[in-house]
């Protein structure tokens, strides 16, 4: 940890504990037994969240007309790891929900739809590539900027000079190093960290933009990072305007994949192919 970051979050008194719903549920990840009732019971026992969870079970997504009421639906629906996932990272981001006061620099709107996007798009990607972790990989996705949130939360006025600086002259990232010292990438991970996240998530939020310095689920972290990069160039972007993310080329070599492969992605996107 740097030591700027060290004296930001030394300034984080009251930092938000883990939501019940999803301490419960990462409990039952390693739990061969799970049923869908105990995974229903559990997330129905917080209706808001209940809510938001059939919301993107419904979204254009998962591509089905008639909307679900019921969560025991929407397991049987889009399956019992993407329902397990979504809620996760839905009780997780809750907490960081704007209420009707306050400073905000970023739209926590846009940064959940951003970020369930980038879940929904990895997990294509690591279909298409037959990867061992696609029934996983929604939970990464949708957990990756979890840094946009604590900074938006705890130092909108600085984070609102990144902003400025962003719109005269640098991409998001140069622009959090140039004012921070450090990027949303490393306060999200020690955010994951303190939450006792598992660690394929830890690595996922402090390398998504630069895959070639992780260590360890290098693949997983890859397929993050070019969701991550495709999506933010367009509608589902964490601001207004592209962050102007650049690629780390590693992703490729990682995945065994082509730029034209990235384009095809970013045409089923155009097309509403993935949605």
């Amino acid at each position: 940890m740097s030591d700027s970051l060290k004296q930001y979050v030394q300034q984080i008194t009251q930092l938000p504990t883990i939501p019940v719903v999803a301490q419960e549920i990462l409990r039952l990840v390693h739990d061969e037994l799970t049923t869908v009732d105990r995974l229903e019971n559990i997330i129905e026992n917080d209706p808001p969240i209940t809510a938001k969870i059939l919301h993107v079970a419904n979204s254009a997504f998962f591509g089905y007309k008639t909307p679900t009421q019921t969560i025991k639906n929407a397991i049987l629906r889009i399956g019992f790891n993407n329902v397990r996932d979504i809620a996760v990272g839905v009780s997780l981001m809750t907490v960081f929900e704007e209420r009707e006061t306050g400073v905000s620099a970023l739209d926590y709107q846009r940064i959940f739809n951003h970020s369930v996007t980038v879940g929904a798009v990895a997990q294509l990607i690591s279909k298409d590539l037959k990867m061992k972790f696609t029934q996983e990989i929604f939970m990464n996705g949708i957990l990756h900027d979890l840094g946009y949130l604590v900074l938006n939360k705890y130092f909108p006025d600085i984070y609102m000079q990144v902003l400025d600086l962003f719109e005269k002259e640098q991409h998001l990232f140069q622009s959090e190093k140039a004012v921070f010292n450090f990027t949303h990438a490393e306060i999200g991970a020690w955010l994951a960290e303190k939450w006792k996240l598992p660690e394929s998530i830890i690595d996922t939020v402090l390398y998504h933009h630069n895959p070639s310095s992780a260590k360890k689920n290098l693949k997983r972290v890859a397929v993050i990072h070019i969701a991550d990069y495709v999506v933010s160039k367009g509608v589902f972007s964490v601001t207004k305007t592209n962050p102007d993310y650049p690629m780390d080329p590693f992703s490729l070599e990682a995945l065994e994949i082509s730029e034209d492969y990235i384009r095809e992605v970013e045409g089923k996107i155009s097309t509403g192919e993935v949605f």
